[in-house]
């Protein structure tokens, strides 16, 4: 019988280690960027909207059917810029289903799936504002800050990060005029930190631009 090659060897290990990694929102600056990243140290699945509706629980457990991961990040997000008493319901709780609901079905799914599953959640320094015509993104996003709190006492193994301004398309189509954007790569950081294990379970990162505090004393009920 043949003896493998050492390389050989190598190769075929280097498969076996390698983890799971989804990441939602796969269209996205942030998931292209953290995608390519840990694309040497991860089989990274990156689905865009058509392939998997995230306010769809049918559509989610189809897709998540029979499959596992190690490690989810949860980056896809919607924006409607309108005050209140003149917004579209549609488009205002769309930011909610997107946003929120999403995230909680993607999130509940993963650890289904794999106890062990790593989250790590993108919400938003919004979460801690009341924007008049951010309202449904404001909203939703502390809904995932909640959330958070509520899987960590679970049991799940989670991370939330709550950036500001990030130079990303999805930022820029806002058309809000912003000094303290960070790049693009300052901004992924927490995001990559989390996923390399950097934070414990149920940390909660809120960072701006030259300013990050885990676990920020303005949290209520410790998460």
């Amino acid at each position: 019988m043949p003896t493998p090659s050492p390389t050989r060897m190598t190769t075929d290990m280097a498969a076996i280690s390698r983890g799971r990694m989804l990441i939602v929102g796969g269209g996205s600056d942030i998931a292209r960027f953290v995608g390519e990243h840990f694309s040497k140290a991860y089989d990274v699945v990156a689905p865009g909207r058509a392939e998997l509706d995230i306010t769809s629980r049918a559509a989610v457990e189809a897709y998540f059917a029979g499959q596992a991961f190690d490690v989810v990040l949860n980056c896809a997000g919607s924006l409607y810029e309108c005050e209140i008493l003149e917004s579209d319901p549609e488009q205002w709780i769309n930011d909610i289903s997107v946003n929120l609901i999403g995230c909680y079905l993607v999130s509940r799914a993963a650890v289904l799936g794999n106890q062990d599953v790593l989250l790590v959640n993108l919400s938003s320094t919004a979460a801690f504002n009341a924007y008049s015509n951010w309202s449904s993104y404001c909203i939703s996003k502390m809904g995932v800050v909640k959330l958070h709190a509520a899987l960590f006492k679970s049991g799940c193994r989670i991370v939330t990060l709550c950036p500001g301004a990030i130079d990303t398309k999805f930022r820029r189509s806002t058309g809000v005029i912003n000094p303290n954007v960070m790049a693009l790569a300052q901004g992924c950081q927490p995001v990559i930190d989390a996923i390399e294990g950097r934070y414990a379970s149920g940390d909660v990162v809120f960072y701006r631009k030259d300013s990050l505090v885990v676990n920020p004393p303005f949290l209520v009920d410790g998460v």
